[in-house]
C-alpha cells in the first residue's frame, strides 16, 4: 500500500524554494532545535492556510521572484511591504511551533483539558478577594443610555 501524499500548497517550485530558504534565514537550527526550513513542509504549509486561508495571497505575493536573490536581500525588500513581511514570518512561525517534533522538543504537549469539578471552592474566593464586589451587590450602567455630561455633579461642577 503506497501512500498517497497531498498536492503541494506552493502555486509553483520556485516559491517553494524561497519559502524554504526564507525559512532557513528565520528560524536556523540552534542549540539542538530544528531549523524552519527543515520543519515547515509542505503539510506544515498547508495547515496552517487551512486555518488562515487570508494568509495565501499576501504568502504567494511575498514569494514571487524579483524580490532578491537571497534570504537577506528578499527579506530587506519585504521591511519596505510589513503586511508581507509580516504573513511570511507567521506562516513560518505558525508551521514551526504547530509541528509535534518541535512542541516536544520545548516541552510544550499542546492544550490539555484541566477538569474542574463543580464542588472545588477557588481560592480567590476563599481569600475574601471578591467580598467587596459580592457585598456591593450587581451594578452596571446602560451602554445605550444618553448621557449629560453638561449637568453638575453632586459638588457643583460640571462632569
Amino acid at each position: 500500500m503506497t501512500a498517497v501524499s497531498a498536492p503541494s500548497p506552493f502555486p509553483d517550485a520556485g516559491r517553494r524554494a524561497v519559502f524554504a530558504e526564507i525559512a532557513e534565514a528565520l528560524v536556523p537550527a540552534a542549540h539542538g532545535m530544528p531549523s524552519a526550513a527543515t520543519v515547515v513542509d509542505d503539510a506544515r504549509v498547508a495547515f496552517v492556510l487551512a486555518a488562515r486561508p487570508d494568509l495565501a495571497a499576501p504568502l504567494w505575493d511575498a514569494l514571487r521572484p524579483g524580490l532578491g536573490d537571497g534570504a537577506a536581500e528578499r527579506l530587506a525588500q519585504l521591511a519596505d511591504a510589513p503586511d508581507l513581511l509580516a504573513t511570511v514570518q507567521l506562516v513560518v512561525v505558525a508551521g514551526y511551533y504547530t509541528d509535534a517534533g518541535v512542541r516536544a522538543a520545548i516541552g510544550y504537549p499542546g492544550q490539555v483539558a484541566k477538569p474542574v469539578t463543580a464542588l472545588d471552592y477557588p481560592a480567590y474566593v476563599a481569600e475574601g478577594l471578591v467580598d467587596a464586589v459580592v457585598a456591593r451587590g450587581p451594578i452596571w450602567r446602560d451602554p445605550d443610555a444618553p448621557t449629560d455630561r453638561s449637568a453638575p455633579t453632586d459638588e457643583g461642577e460640571p462632569r
